[in-house]
């Protein structure tokens, strides 16, 4: 089996939350490296896909087919909103990369699986974002 077969294969056999955390996950680590690197092009790409993600997220979210319980769609709106602008800022220079990334891997927390034998997560996220999102 070649490589691509597999990777697809791979990719049909993700339910949709895994793809959507593959995605954050691409696109986060696509920042970060731009990030790094200080490459402005880079950053403005890397940024600008980030965004079209949010804008992706955010068209799924005002589906009439989307599921998820009102009030967690809303405050994804709004995360959606407001990555929206900043990223046009971030993608000028004139602001960082670094809160994108934040609300990213925020964002990706809480689509990890919770381990049943665990209970709920009771330490706060490092980045302290969750009372500034209200997620």
């Amino acid at each position: 089996m070649s490589v691509a077969a597999y990777q697809k294969a791979n990719q049909n056999a993700e339910n949709p939350r895994q793809t959507e955390y593959r995605a954050f996950a691409l696109f986060t680590r696509a920042m970060e490296e731009a990030d790094k690197e200080d490459n402005a092009m880079e950053r403005i790409r890397a940024v600008a896909n980030n965004r079209r993600l949010w804008l992706t997220m955010q068209m799924d979210l005002l589906s009439e087919e989307n599921a998820l319980p009102d009030d967690l769609k809303g405050r994804l709106l709004s995360i959606a909103f407001w990555v929206g602008r900043y990223s046009l800022q971030a993608m000028k220079g004139e602001a960082s990369v670094a809160p994108l990334i934040a609300v990213n891997k925020q964002i990706m927390e809480g689509m990890k699986p919770q381990d049943p034998t665990k209970g709920p997560e009771t330490s706060p996220p490092p980045s302290g974002l969750e009372t500034k999102l209200s997620l």
